[in-house]
């Protein structure tokens, strides 16, 4: 027996859906319940559910056996490396036959592989038989990091976009497609696919999750489409990937935020002219970069927030920007901080009430920042644990992939 036959995806297990020790503040909380409620995911008989584990392309073919009901539409003919025995063997043979997975070249399965995003959602695509309606190339341009989709896999994403089973965290804007599928993702794409087919009714508008649903209008396959900026593939107006980008915020020198907030429209500068390799400045000093602070977490425990770019505006001209900074931890703050360390610092209205209240003392902040979501329901319990950032040393920004702009 593998280590995957003792994972509950669709087993009993003692944990119930309103008693998982460790989703009532996920992200993918109403995905997961209401999954769990129709037995479809289970939790570990600890009361946990794991939403941040990774999920295996044997318990995906587990998942897909037990939420959907799929004629069969070709004959399994068994891999290499799945024994009869094996504890998802029908799952895997059933997922083969519904047209929901296929095997390598080689005849295996991989049934112990982790399953990446993209994979998880073309397999919906293929065994639900979704086509897209528009344009590919337009229905993927939503994604900033659409480039990094692998060809075999763009049709299916962009049908699976289409009928809003794409559910990105923590930013909607990037799909991260060759990242290992979390069971909260795929909680999240398996209601959003059973929501497609008219089996579960849309999570309520006023969830959280609903900012994570990537709702696309298909736009036609012919006549006009949306253009974006006009850009340059000339080398000389190229930034490469890699590139570190220097910035600094005017609001101050501190921002203070809870953990697990999303901090949206934070806007940074650039202190350098960043050039292309020819010497031409591409993005100038000054420029504005817009994106979001968002909470990077691992099993369930927050390990600090990271700037996701969204947008870089150069003179008149708004150009869309993937890059992002290091990953900052929390600082600890107690009764002997020294409040002049955080004087003017900016601050969310959390971690404002967190910090009156441990440190007793008027403290000299700045401005609350607008457009938090997300964070601890009640910060005053645990005031300690806060994240404080440095802009320009904490957001220091790194392009994800090549950037261009019109000559």
């Amino acid at each position: 027996m593998t280590a995957s036959a003792v994972v509950p995806i669709v087993t009993s297990a003692p944990a119930t859906a309103a008693n998982f020790t460790d989703t009532r503040t996920h992200w993918a909380r109403p995905f997961i319940e209401a999954l769990a409620d129709k037995q479809i995911i289970a939790g570990f008989p600890d009361g946990t559910f794991k939403p941040d584990a990774p999920v295996t392309r044997a318990q995906f073919a587990a998942i897909v056996k037990n939420a959907f009901t799929s004629n069969q539409v070709r004959v399994a003919r068994g891999f290499n490396d799945v024994a009869a025995k094996y504890w998802a063997a029908a799952a895997i043979n059933k997922a083969y036959e519904t047209g929901f997975m296929s095997g390598y070249p080689d005849n295996t399965f991989k049934p112990e592989q982790q399953i990446p995003k993209v994979q998880a959602l073309v397999s919906l695509s293929s065994g639900l038989n979704y086509t897209p309606t528009g344009a590919t190339a337009t229905t993927l341009a939503n994604f900033r990091d659409s480039g990094e989709i692998p060809d075999y896999a763009k049709t299916g994403v962009a049908a699976a976009a289409e009928r809003s089973v794409v559910v990105n965290y923590p930013n909607v804007n990037f799909l991260s497609p060759n990242a290992t599928a979390t069971r909260a993702d795929v909680a999240a794409y398996i209601y959003q696919a059973l929501v497609n087919q008219g089996k579960l009714a849309p999570i309520a508008t006023s969830e959280g999750a609903n900012s994570y649903i990537a709702r696309i209008t298909a736009s036609p396959t012919t006549g006009t489409t949306p253009t974006p900026s006009p850009v340059s593939t000339d080398p000389r107006y190229k930034v490469s990937q890699g590139t570190t980008v220097n910035i600094r915020y005017l609001g101050s020198n501190k921002i203070v935020v809870t953990p697990g907030e999303t901090i949206n429209n934070l806007t940074l500068r650039v202190v350098d002219d960043i050039k292309s390799a020819q010497g031409t400045v591409v993005i100038p000093r000054d420029s504005e970069i817009v994106g979001q602070l968002v909470p990077v977490s691992s099993n369930s425990q927050v390990l600090g927030t990271q700037y996701l770019a969204q947008q870089v505006t150069i003179g008149t001209r708004s150009y869309p920007l993937i890059a992002r900074s290091q990953v900052v931890n929390g600082q600890k703050i107690d009764q002997n901080t020294n409040p002049g360390t955080l004087k003017d610092a900016v601050t969310s209205a959390a971690a404002r009430a967190a910090l009156s209240v441990l440190l007793g003392q008027k403290v000299d902040l700045g401005s609350i920042l607008t457009g938090a979501t997300g964070g601890q329901t009640n910060p005053t319990q645990t005031p300690g644990n806060l994240i404080v950032i440095d802009p320009s040393n904490d957001l220091r920004l790194t392009l994800s992939s090549d950037f261009y702009v019109a000559p």
